[in-house]
């Protein structure tokens, strides 16, 4: 065997391993660009499972607070004068703090003063509702509500429909009154 071989075959094993080593350099970096990837998309669904789950969670307060606006609604429609004075408290165990003084100073008294006067019983019924979600805190509802009105001057009573938008507002795990508007359905035709 000559020198030149020797050195030959030196050199040919040198470039052999020199890409052997870059082949798993390169596979190496590879693996770690694959990791990266892999762990960024997990965390990235991770994520999206997360913000999915709190709009579900979100989604179900809806309902809860539909069926808080109905009850609420039935019990601020319905009263009697002989018993007015247990439906105030009522009336304003329904409503958010903000609103307590206002109503409790202002409107309920001299609705309670008018119920006495005219004597007036009501009944109402909510028949339809729907909401409207506005974060996991707050939903607005729409209802339709009929009411029949007897008093002192008209016993036989009159049928009136009203629609009520309620802002409601989660206190705690109560669902109460934040602003209420009740508003005139137009006559049949």
């Amino acid at each position: 065997m000559s020198v030149e071989k020797v050195v030959e075959d030196d050199q040919q094993r040198e470039k052999v391993y020199r890409l052997v080593i870059l082949a798993l350099v390169g596979v190496l970096v590879a693996t770690w660009v694959a990791v990266i990837w892999l762990v960024q998309g997990k965390n990235s669904a991770e994520e999206e499972r997360d913000k999915a789950e709190e709009q579900v969670d979100s989604y179900a307060v809806g309902p809860e607070a539909q069926a808080a606006a109905e009850e609420i609604l039935g019990v601020i429609t319905s009263y009697d004068y002989r018993e007015i004075d247990e439906v105030r408290d009522n009336w304003t165990r329904y409503l958010a703090d903000d609103q307590k003084d206002h109503y409790a100073n202002d409107v309920i008294p001299n609705l309670v003063k008018a119920v006495k006067l005219t004597k007036t019983v009501a009944v109402g019924e909510v028949v339809h509702s729907a909401y409207t979600l506005v974060d996991d805190d707050h939903v607005k509802v729409l209802a339709y509500v009929r009411q029949r009105i007897r008093s002192k001057d008209d016993p036989k009573g009159v049928l009136d429909a009203e629609w009520y938008s309620i802002a409601m507002v989660r206190e705690g795990d109560d669902w109460l009154v934040e602003k209420v508007n009740p508003f005139d359905v137009p006559p049949p035709e």
